[in-house]
C-alpha cells in the first residue's frame, strides 16, 4: 500500500501539523471558543473542505480530538502536541505568553540537563 493511500502523505502531515497549531491558537491562545469545527479553520488551511474533514476524522481517531457539543476539543495527548507544534512554529512570536511554556514536569527542568539542550517551549517563558 503506498503512502498516500495510507494517509501519510506529507500533505497530510502538514494538513494535521496546521490543524493543530490552528486548534490551539483558537481554543488555547486566544480562547475564541471551547471547541473548533473543520468550517472554523477553512480560510486559514490551504487545502480543501473534504481534506479537512479527514484530517478532523483523523485527528479524531487517532485521540487527539474528541468530539464535543459544538465541534472538537483537544484531548490532554491533543493539548499537549497541539502546544509542541504552536510554540515550534511560533514560540518566538508569542514570547511571554505562559501559554506557550513547557510543563513543570517536562525533562528541561531538571536541574542536571545539558542548558544546551533545552526544549523549545522552555526559550518562550515569561
Amino acid at each position: 500500500m503506498d503512502s498516500e493511500s495510507n494517509g501519510d502523505s506529507l500533505d497530510a502531515v502538514v494538513l494535521r501539523d496546521e490543524i493543530l497549531e490552528a486548534t490551539y491558537w483558537m481554543l488555547r491562545e486566544e480562547e475564541l471558543s471551547d471547541t473548533v469545527e473543520p468550517a472554523d479553520l477553512s480560510a486559514f488551511l490551504e487545502a480543501t473542505d473534504d481534506e479537512i474533514h479527514t484530517a478532523f476524522d483523523r485527528l479524531d481517531d487517532d485521540g487527539l480530538f474528541e468530539r464535543a457539543r459544538g465541534g472538537y476539543g483537544l484531548t490532554d495527548r491533543g493539548e499537549y502536541e497541539a502546544k509542541r507544534r504552536f510554540a515550534d512554529t511560533f514560540g518566538h512570536v508569542e514570547e511571554g505568553h505562559s501559554h506557550v511554556e513547557c510543563g513543570p514536569d517536562c525533562w528541561c527542568h531538571d536541574p542536571e540537563a545539558d542548558e544546551d539542550d533545552v526544549c523549545q517551549t522552555a526559550t518562550t517563558t515569561e
